[in-house]
């Protein structure tokens, strides 16, 4: 009953507010620096839906839609070897994400997300095995404390075919508390599997972090905008890299710092695993394009960003380094979840992959190494139940599975509520993602809503 009057209270402060709350707005999204306004702002999105529309006056789509996202070089460049990092997004924990529901998890998406040197995503929980587990609430007004399983990050793993580099910075990684922060480590560590963005030290914390293939060293930093506890603890500040990235015009400087310090480490290339944003939105807002151009201008060539649950656009961004140098950097400003169950939130079910390829090689005679390709995968997150019990979970190719309802294929169940639900976000598929579709292999394209 006392969720069910917040829903009301949300609702009806948006009617009230319907103008400011029909489209995005510069908010840091930080929820212990919230006030009244922007708590009831959330949990309108939550409970009434997400945002659809760009910060007015700000001119996003506009800009987003016009992106050249072909990274194919046309200025002589000559590959001499190639790193294919593949990437996707938030990964939480539900009781419904099990191993015996996982059993077909990749089975729709691996060719395309597990054919590259290196597979990364969002580690958006502790997992902490002397702790209980510890799933998202049904309720906003449930404390929000994740803890995952270790049988369910093993499946996500698959015996190493899977994803094996986690990005541990986000708003989350102190929900058990340091000793929930350092077992997760531990949890990694004891398996082999690579992660950044939290740390037990200050030694590790500073420690480089670099995977190498094929004579290729591609550097990984990862930074969250915010943690639910507000701050990190005193003297103790090595346990996550935390920037207020959400903030205008925050100090950049510890991201500097790590850039210097992996570049002066012989990497080739830098990627930031970036946990940042505004929950269910479809578009950042100009405050973080500003800053996601000011990350590129440290050295990044490409920002992987997640945390809205929703998918956003990609960008890319063209400066000149202070050698007098043009170089671009590549933004995925939100992936959206890779493991997720939002029962109020449709849009979270759209969700993106991504290849990026990162060529080290010569241009007229002088070493280089940039971003060559983009690759992106629109994919479904595919909940099959039966009554309230989830039996079938996995990520499907969305622009597959489209084509084949609209064949009359109905293979997983989905029937005409769901259906009409995913050709709604087909359509927001291609306003936001449209430049990087066009730059991936060729695939069934909308014919219209059924």
């Amino acid at each position: 009953m006392a969720d069910f009057k917040v829903k009301v209270a949300c609702r009806i402060y948006g009617l009230r507010h319907r103008k400011a709350f029909s489209a995005s707005r510069s908010l840091e999204g930080n929820g212990p620096f919230m006030d009244a306004d922007e708590k009831y702002w959330w949990g309108y999105k939550y409970y009434c839906g997400p945002i659809e529309e760009p910060e007015p006056g700000a001119g996003l789509e506009e800009h987003f839609r016009g992106q050249d996202l072909d990274f194919r070089p046309r200025d002589g460049f000559e590959e001499a070897a190639g790193f294919t990092l593949c990437v996707g997004g938030d990964m939480m924990p539900y009781p419904g994400i099990r191993p015996e529901t996982t059993e077909s998890l990749w089975d729709d998406v691996r060719s395309f997300f597990f054919t590259g040197d290196l597979a990364c995503a969002n580690l958006e929980s502790p997992v902490a095995p002397s702790l209980p587990a510890r799933y998202i609430p049904e309720s906003i007004l449930l404390p929000g404390l994740l803890n995952g399983t270790p049988e369910m990050y093993d499946r996500i793993v698959d015996g190493g075919r899977g994803v094996t580099f986690f990005s541990t910075a986000n708003n989350h990684c102190l929900d058990m508390g340091e000793a929930g922060l350092r077992e997760t480590l531990d949890f990694l560590d004891a398996r082999g599997y690579r992660h950044v963005g939290t740390a037990r030290s200050t030694e590790e914390r500073d420690a480089v972090v670099i995977e190498e293939r094929n004579g290729v060293k591609v550097a990984f930093l990862s930074f969250t905008f915010g943690l639910n506890w507000g701050k990190l603890p005193e003297g103790r500040e090595y346990l996550a890299n935390y920037v207020r990235l959400n903030k205008p015009d925050e100090d950049l400087s510890p991201v500097a710092r790590q850039v210097r310090a992996v570049r002066a480490a012989g990497a080739d290339a830098v990627v930031a695993l970036i946990h940042w944003g505004l929950e269910f939105e479809s578009f950042p807002v100009r405050s973080q394009v500003d800053t996601a151009h000011r990350l590129i201008e440290l050295g990044i060539d490409a920002v992987v960003g997640n945390h809205p649950h929703n998918v956003q656009p990609a960008e890319r961004h063209t400066y000149t380094d202070p050698e007098g140098v043009r170089r671009d950097g590549l933004i995925l400003y939100a992936l959206g979840d890779l493991l997720s169950i939002h029962r109020t939130l449709p849009n979270s079910r759209l969700a993106c992959l991504a290849r990026i390829r990162i060529s080290k090689g010569s241009v007229s005679g002088n070493s280089a190494t940039r971003v060559t390709s983009l690759e992106t995968l629109p994919v479904y997150l595919h909940v099959g139940r039966r009554g309230r019990q989830v039996v079938d979970y996995r990520v499907l190719d969305f622009r597959k599975l489209a084509a084949s309802l609209r064949a009359g294929d109905d293979r997983y169940g989905l029937g005409k509520r769901k259906a009409r639900e995913l050709f709604r976000l087909e359509t927001l598929m291609y306003r936001i993602l449209g430049p990087a579709l066009d730059t991936s292999p060729a695939r069934p394209e909308p014919s219209g809503a059924s």
